[in-house]
């Protein structure tokens, strides 16, 4: 069980730097095809993240 944790904190830190990544570049100046898509995509990383914090609160 204690890999899993481990499993999980490591994910958590690669998809909070994905998402520091996305917000960043949801700032710059892009069409709004590429908005769309990151903004997916930020809902993805958002979803994980909840995901690993359910699991890691138990």
């Amino acid at each position: 069980m204690n890999n899993l944790t481990n499993i999980y904190h490591d994910l958590t830190a690669i998809k909070s730097l994905e998402l520091e990544k996305c917000n960043h570049e949801l700032n710059n100046n892009h069409n709004e095809t590429i908005k769309k898509a990151l903004m997916v995509y930020r809902t993805e990383l958002l979803e994980c993240l909840e995901m690993y914090n359910r699991y890691l609160d138990k």
